[in-house]
């Protein structure tokens, strides 16, 4: 297990090879996390200016204040850090001009992992996908736990929270597809349905859900989908949809409606009902036959009385 692990993608966890969570303060752990990010992006690989950081961080304060409560966080940083049992105090460097990670240290970043195995996955056409690769993709959708720094409402978090959510909607578009290729039906509507829990409003997706369940004869549940599409467009967007969704739901339509048998109008009547109608009956023909008997032997009786 690597000394350090990393997640960023939902709330920030920072975990030591014991499995004991680091605990930051919330601007120390944003801190952190910035530098995370823009180190991994190749973008401050040589380590990033303290002036860059106290101004983004601190940027309603005057200078010297940002500087010092730059400083602050950098200590409280280092020394949580330092807590840790096999701490190598090479992984965090701040001099004074300047604050860097050292990312040959023994550490494992879940956006790293997940970035590679959806590019991986997604480097080839549909059709020509391997085994490896949709497992690949299913490995970066089980890695996305939620949104990149979930917590985080500034604007650097945003734009690279968007982009990470796009590449894992289209995993997930991806996977959907080559499940419904290879009649994987249910795992096809799991990933639909994922997709549509974060982005309710691609309509492309709602329509191939619609094509799918009409496919597997599932005529109720493609009407329940576009019903769900339609209500959504109307209520968030105030539109329609398109007229391809229309016509698909008017050829869903004029489907052969399934046969359903009558329903009683009568409950069935139990067991133990039925036995006993049986028997009522059978003692009704009992009587019968002894009437009858009885009719037979007054004729015979009459007969011999009254001979013709």
């Amino acid at each position: 297990m690597a000394q350090i692990r990393i997640r960023l993608l939902g709330r920030v966890q920072i975990i030591n090879e014991h499995g004991q969570q680091v605990h930051l303060p919330p601007i120390v752990q944003n801190l952190f996390a910035y530098i995370v990010l823009s180190q991994y992006r190749n973008q401050y690989r040589n380590g990033l200016r303290r002036e860059l950081l106290a101004n983004l961080f601190w940027e309603d304060q005057p200078e010297r204040n940002a500087r010092r409560c730059l400083s602050t966080a950098l200590w409280r940083l280092r020394r949580e850090f330092q807590l840790q049992p096999t701490f190598n105090p090479d992984f965090i460097t701040a001099t004074s001009d300047k604050v860097s990670l050292n990312f040959e240290f023994d550490h494992w970043l879940d956006i790293d992992q997940f970035e590679q195995a959806a590019i991986w996955g997604l480097s080839k056409p549909l059709e020509a996908m391997t085994t490896e690769q949709v497992e690949s993709l299913e490995n970066a959708v089980n890695l996305y736990t939620g949104d990149l720094l979930e917590d985080c409402y500034d604007d650097w978090a945003i734009q690279e929270r968007e982009r990470l959510h796009l590449l894992y909607l289209r995993s997930l578009a991806r996977l959907m597809r080559y499940y419904r290729r290879h009649g994987r039906y249910e795992e096809c509507v799991i990933s639909g349905k994922q997709i549509l829990q974060t982005d309710p409003l691609r309509e492309q997706i709602h329509r191939e859900l619609i094509l799918l369940y009409m496919e597997n004869g599932q005529r109720g549940l493609a009407i329940h989908q576009y019903e769900m599409c339609r209500q959504i467009l109307k209520r968030e967007l105030g539109i329609e949809p398109m007229a391809e969704t229309k016509q698909l739901y008017q050829q869903l339509m004029e489907q052969e409606r399934p046969f359903l048998p009558p329903s009683p109008t009568t409950p069935t009547p139990s067991i133990d009902k039925l036995l006993m109608q049986l028997k009522n009956a059978m003692t009704d023909l009992e009587n019968a036959q002894n009437q009858i008997k009885h009719i037979q032997q007054t004729l015979i009786s009459m007969n011999q009385l009254y001979p013709q």
